[in-house]
């Protein structure tokens, strides 16, 4: 036992050890709790119809093409290599458990980090504040969205674990490197930052060959990437936008380099991201600080650092230098993620300047805020040691439950909003994150119209209640009324407001219906009105209705309202 860990008594040492168990527990609880066995937009082209596509192409090639045909601007191969192995155990897809699949990536993510840290002397007790950062909500987006599931956590686990082997300096797991390598290139588009981010890693363990076999491996993968593909996306104009906009754009990498700290998610966006913006900077100037220090131990980049610099930060950090493996590994995965969030920053915030703190790209932080808590932890001894502990501790939780005051009723309540849109899929022909009269609509009720005929998927049924097909507002006698009030005024987005009370256990649903057809639109539980996207109802009169769900059963209301949809 060594002296950080005498100064802690073993009753909270065994406490302590078992925080993450309880934590990664309380995670996949919730994973399993508010997942739904219904996809979402990218959901259906990345899952039926792609399964469709290989069920049916005749040859072994056609077969390989299905897989690594691309979606947007991304392949999505492990993804799909995931939904094939379901198919093939089960014969059938199952959205929810696909989707807990991909969350495991979270947990072997974690395992991999905590892992090294041990195996560098590190102790699991000092290790607990990374599975706060790791298991909380910040990601809910890429936790509760099956194919982000599939894709943007697993993407990150296959570049860390790919660095993981290749600092060990040996040829088999520089193999199983490459390998990795090349899986997570073709899973995602920011799988391509492995390249040089295991590049780094070379050079700071001057390793020429496999430098030159790394790089000419990375750069066949990335042609091989962009062979046959068309970009839609405009990326060139990202360019654009930083010299207009290049103190936000500057701004905007240390926000989100601090995404973990975004712990007032509901407040508006320029006090929201004051803490994460802070968070990031302090966070950037520790890796700064860690940098000089390590490369100034190397060879090849030692040196670029001029002597006096080199001094004044050599001895900083108090892990073993002569240990260069978990010194490339971490160099290697800090230097990956923040080349991910450089190109967010850089090619997304001109859609939208608060993507950097969107709970898609959550997870890039998260990495980031654990490797540096390890840095740091490893950086002190004895009583200051455990001083860092306690206080990164403290913090980490504070992180974690902020994510369930913040994001928990958001995950709630897109659970409930799919559902309803199901429904109106199921009932209508478009719903799922398609809009009427496109060629997305047509696609999506095809291909569910077709898993269903051969056997594969079903939309759950019934999807809210057993009375969900007997909902109807052409008989209005024996109905109560109520009021709701109609906001219009929005090309987009007819919005229902109302003035009774939702009570726990129950859901309210705006009801609308035309001579041809019904939708549902659910009430949130904070009041805010129903939204109801004119893009996925089609045109016609419809009356407006309320219907309400509880434990003691169904019941419908009328409004005497009406709207008139184009």
């Amino acid at each position: 036992m060594n002296s950080q860990e005498k100064n802690i008594p073993l009753p909270v040492r065994f406490f302590l050890g078992l925080l993450p168990l309880a934590v990664i527990v309380v995670f996949y609880y919730f994973c399993v709790k508010y997942s739904i066995n219904i996809p979402w937009f990218d959901d259906v082209e990345n899952i039926p119809y792609f399964l469709i596509n290989w069920i049916e192409a005749p040859l072994l090639i056609e077969k390989w093409q299905t897989i690594i045909f691309p979606n947007n601007e991304h392949r999505v191969l492990a993804a799909r290599l995931i939904v094939l192995g379901q198919y093939f155990l089960t014969n059938k897809l199952n959205f929810r458990d696909l989707a807990f699949c991909g969350n495991l990536s979270v947990l072997v993510l974690f395992g991999l980090l905590a892992y090294s840290y041990l195996r560098q002397g590190g102790k699991w007790v000092l290790a607990v504040p990374i599975a706060f950062f790791i298991f909380n909500f910040q990601s809910y987006a890429g936790t509760f969205m099956t194919i982000m599931s599939l894709q943007y956590q697993m993407v990150i686990l296959l570049s860390v674990a790919s660095l993981y082997f290749l600092a060990k300096q040996k040829t088999f797991p520089l193999f199983l490197a490459l390998l990795l390598a090349y899986i997570d290139t073709f899973s995602m588009g920011n799988g391509m930052m492995v390249w040089p981010s295991g590049l780094v890693l070379l050079l700071f363990q001057v390793r020429w060959r496999d430098a030159v076999l790394w790089t000419i491996s990375g750069a066949v993968a990335i042609y091989l990437y962009f062979h046959g593909f068309d970009f839609v996306q405009g990326n060139d104009k990202a360019f654009d936008y930083i010299l207009q906009y290049p103190f936000r754009t500057f701004l905007a990498f240390f926000t989100m380099l601090g995404g973990d700290f975004d712990i007032i998610a509901n407040a508006a966006f320029a006090k929201r991201m004051i803490i994460p913006t802070l968070a990031g900077l302090a966070l950037f100037v520790v890796f700064s600080t860690w940098l000089i220090g390590i490369l100034s131990t190397s060879p090849f980049w030692g040196q670029w650092i001029p002597d006096q610099l080199a001094k004044r930060f050599k001895g900083l950090p108090k892990v073993q230098h002569d240990n260069n493996r978990w010194n490339a590994f971490w160099l290697g995965t800090l230097v990956y993620v923040l080349i991910s969030m450089i190109l967010v920053v850089v090619f997304r915030t001109r859609f939208d300047p608060h993507i950097i703190l969107w709970s898609t790209y959550k997870m890039y932080p998260a990495v980031m805020t654990s490797v540096i808590y390890i840095i740091v932890v490893q950086s002190f001894e004895g009583r200051n040691q455990i001083l860092v502990f306690v206080l990164m501790l403290l913090v980490s939780i504070g992180v974690w439950a902020s994510t369930f005051v913040n994001y928990l009723p958001i995950i709630e309540e897109t659970g409930v909003v799919r559902t309803a849109f199901a429904f109106n899929q199921k009932r209508n022909g478009v719903g799922l994150g398609a809009t009427k009269n496109s060629a997305f609509e047509t696609m999506l009720a095809t291909t569910l119209l077709k898993v269903d005929k051969m056997g594969i998927y079903s939309l759950p049924k019934p999807l809210i209640h057993a009375d969900e097909d007997k909902i109807s507002l052409a008989d209005s006698s024996g109905m109560t009324s109520v009021n709701v009030v109609l906001n219009n005024s929005s090309p987009d987005v007819l919005n229902i407001g109302h003035d009774f009370q939702t009570v726990s256990g129950e859901r309210n649903y705006a009801v609308l219906e035309s001579e041809n057809n019904l939708y549902l639109f659910s009430f949130p539980l904070n009041n805010t009105g129903a939204i109801c996207p004119k893009g996925t109802i089609r045109a016609g009169e419809y009356k407006i209705g309320v219907w309400n769900v509880s434990k003691n059963g169904t019941r419908v209301s009328q409004t005497n309202q009406k709207v008139i949809i184009q």
